[in-house]
């Protein structure tokens, strides 16, 4: 990794869709150099997927976090638990994880029924093989661009909101097929997502530039970090603060150079904070630097390890 495969991530993490020629002209560099670089990352898998997100409270779902911890003698179940996770439609990403937990999700559902179902058929089905099982509802997210890790920039920061009041937003069959499609190749041109959801390129240039008001809030590339020499470490942390004192944490997170992106929630967590740290040193400097500033806040916390992004994909339906 140099410089210029730096900025081209941290470009692509702002938007996957921008032209190459624009990322050229941004970069200062050769247009063939820019395609040259991003199919090498892709090659390498440093580049995984090619996403787009969606304001989800708009279109009438809750979003959660469910954490599972599995007994280690009931395995020969795990591979079934992981399908049904990996095929369910409101399962927006699935990660495997070390420490605390073994897997985690982020399940949509547009009301708690959705979620009760869900969970009683997980625990029914693996009554053998789940632990335990924690549940938050993420009431926002605050999420860090590359920038800041891999230049060392504090400018770049995109707030998701996950909860309050929803636009009455209701998509018809053209918007659901472009959304599907964008989901898992964002970076596709408009010439190719016509074609693949059989639609004109009007209609498609014209109903993107609609969903990009309302619904769309990002096309990104998502990056292995573990490529890039970093460990995905996720804190839970119980929190006993006012509005104050937790928006300085959400302060100090926006201005800590290796914190990814954090989540406000309700539930057995009331905040997650996700950071790119090297090794044990750095994992201990950056706990020490957290209890220093907050350890009168602080309630608990717990430390696992994203390990494996199985799933990502932001639509559910």
């Amino acid at each position: 990794m140099d410089l210029i495969d730096k900025k081209i991530l941290c470009e692509l993490d702002v938007n996957c869709r921008t032209p190459l020629s624009q990322l050229a002209k941004k970069l200062r560099i050769n247009r063939n150099v820019v395609a040259y670089r991003i199919n090498a990352l892709e090659t390498k898998q440093v580049i995984t997927h090619y996403i787009c997100s969606l304001n989800l409270n708009n279109l009438g779902y809750t979003t959660y976090k469910i954490y599972f911890k599995i007994h280690t003698n009931a395995s020969e179940h795990e591979p079934a638990f992981i399908q049904l996770l990996l095929t369910h439609q409101h399962v927006l990403t699935l990660i495997k994880t070390e420490g605390s937990f073994d897997y985690s999700i982020s399940f949509a559902s547009k009301n708690i029924k959705e979620l009760d179902t869900f969970l009683t058929h997980l625990k029914t089905t693996f009554k053998t093989l789940l632990k335990d099982t924690a549940v938050t509802l993420i009431v926002y997210s605050k999420i860090f661009k590359l920038h800041k890790l891999l230049l060392k920039e504090t400018t770049n920061l995109k707030i998701e909101k996950h909860a309050g009041e929803p636009l009455p937003i209701q998509l018809d069959d053209k918007e659901i097929s472009i959304l599907r499609t964008l989901a898992q190749q964002a970076n596709i041109s408009l010439v190719e997502l016509a074609q693949k959801t059989k639609l004109s390129l009007d209609i498609v240039t014209y109903r993107i530039h609609t969903l990009t008001k309302n619904v769309i809030t990002s096309y990104r590339a998502i990056v292995d970090l573990n490529k890039l020499g970093y460990y995905h470490y996720a804190l839970l942390v119980r929190t006993c603060a006012t509005e104050h004192e937790e928006n300085s944490l959400v302060e100090w997170c926006s201005i800590t150079h290796n914190v990814l992106y954090c989540t406000k929630r309700i539930g057995e967590y009331t905040f997650e904070i996700h950071a790119a740290l090297t090794d044990i040193n750095d994992l201990n400097a950056f706990l020490s630097a957290f209890k220093q500033r907050f350890g009168t806040i602080i309630d608990s916390y717990e430390i696992i390890i994203n390990a494996q992004l199985l799933k990502i994909n932001y639509v559910p339906f």
